[in-house]
């Protein structure tokens, strides 16, 4: 078994595929379109040692601390990776941890590989110091 865990995941999640996602799923549209509302023209700044940085904007990502942002992750992940996805036990998907099991490690070190070139094909990045191998 290959523990994987995403870099900054919820900070990566193109807002244009999540829309795309939730109109594939079935999602209402007035359901999207609250959503888009959340995330419209949405602003931050940055505290430092001299205070409080110029607002600027934040065009990507998924709200820190929402309720939906698990659902909405899941929802996105789950349709970028479909195609490479296995049945269960072989591929499970826990938010941004990612769990690859194969009978050999040869085997998940090939399947890593496969999710690494999707997922950063996708703009994620696979955090190098939290894999874990687990070996029964």
């Amino acid at each position: 078994m290959k523990f994987i865990d995403l870099e900054k995941a919820h900070d990566r999640v193109p807002r244009e595929v999540m829309w795309r996602v939730l109109e594939k799923r079935g999602v209402r549209v007035a359901y999207i379109e609250s959503i888009k509302e959340m995330y419209k023209d949405v602003v931050t700044s940055v505290r430092t040692p001299e205070g409080l940085t110029r607002e600027f904007p934040i065009n990507i990502g998924l709200h820190q601390g929402s309720a939906l942002n698990p659902y909405l992750f899941v929802l996105v992940i789950d349709e970028l990776t479909r195609h490479i996805q296995e049945e269960i036990p072989w591929c499970m998907l826990f938010v941004d941890d990612i769990v690859l099991v194969d009978e050999t490690e040869g085997g998940v070190n090939a399947k890593h590989e496969i999710w690494k070139e999707t997922l950063e094909a996708k703009g994620f990045k696979i955090s190098r110091s939290k894999i874990e191998y687990m070996e029964f």
